[in-house]
């Protein structure tokens, strides 16, 4: 049974996320037809780069927004296992993109945080939509208000990582888990996911607008 392999391009970054790199990951992961790991080196995913944030033009910012929302959705309604391997940090979107994975294999040393609420801004990706149901409600309104950067042992506890592993873990998982009845579980479980992303975004793009607004001002 064969696997699908989407890799982040942007090691230098440690894989953080401007528009051209999340294209490249949405067009791979388009492009899937069979199970699928998502991974990155040395980081799977340190979230957007914030350079590129600084800088972007508000058109480009929700441009962004809405390929990133869109990634997560077609991740959650993917009819096949995905699974993703985190080594280094899942930070912001790359914690979103990881909690939308089935599930989390990880390297004991990885590190993980929502990051959102250290830049001031909503929320995104389906990250409050999900978090609260792997790890409930007051832990997870702890870690979005706070952004603590957690490890992987505390992740592991916390229900947000499966287990310990290499990529060849994840890509077995993969396998292991791939069958019919994925995509109705899919389905029943993500049912409203769609309602609470759309939500979702039109806040963190509001709270984006407020803070290049205190900025400029």
């Amino acid at each position: 049974m064969d696997v699908d392999v989407v890799k982040f391009k942007r090691p230098k970054k440690h894989n953080a996320l401007d528009l051209d790199h999340l294209k490249e990951i949405y067009e791979d992961f388009e492009s899937c037809k069979n199970a699928v790991v998502i991974y990155g080196e040395p980081s799977f995913c340190s979230g957007i780069d914030l350079d590129y944030f600084r800088n972007a033009e508000e058109k480009e910012i929700e441009e962004f927004a809405e390929l990133a929302n869109s990634l997560i959705l077609k991740i959650c309604s993917y009819p096949k296992p995905v699974i993703a391997f985190v080594k280094g940090y899942a930070i912001g979107a790359g914690f979103s993109i990881a909690l939308a994975c089935d599930s989390v294999i990880a390297d004991e040393n990885a590190v993980f945080s929502t990051g959102f609420a250290k830049l001031g801004i909503a929320p995104d990706m389906g990250i409050s939509y999900l978090l609260p149901r792997v790890i409930g409600l007051k832990k997870a309104l702890y870690l979005l208000m706070s952004a603590e950067r957690i490890t992987a042992e505390k992740a592991y506890e916390l229900g947000i990582v499966q287990s310990f592993g290499e990529l060849e873990d994840a890509i077995k998982l993969a396998k292991e888990l791939d069958g019919n009845s994925v995509k109705y579980i899919k389905e029943l479980v993500y049912h409203e996911l769609k309602k609470h992303v759309e939500k979702e975004m039109s806040l963190a793009l509001m709270s984006i607008k407020e803070i290049r607004g205190q900025q400029d001002g």
